[in-house]
């Protein structure tokens, strides 16, 4: 893959983003309708709670 087809596929990395709009290689535009156009996949998704999941390793730990 040559160089410039990489840095074209990097531009909308969430590495790459505040970069690329600070040297003009996107507009805040482009990343709106790259962002709008990303499917919403929050039904694959499973929530946890950060503070029981800090309580319980914690008292793992503690028990070991």
């Amino acid at each position: 893959m040559s160089l410039d087809k990489a840095l074209k596929n990097l531009q909308y990395d969430v590495r790459m983003v505040e970069f690329n709009l600070n040297h003009g290689v996107v507009s805040k535009e482009d990343m709106k309708k790259q962002l709008n156009q990303l499917p919403d996949l929050a039904s694959n998704c499973e929530q946890i709670n950060l503070e029981e999941a800090s309580r319980s390793s914690s008292s793992d730990i503690s028990q070991h």
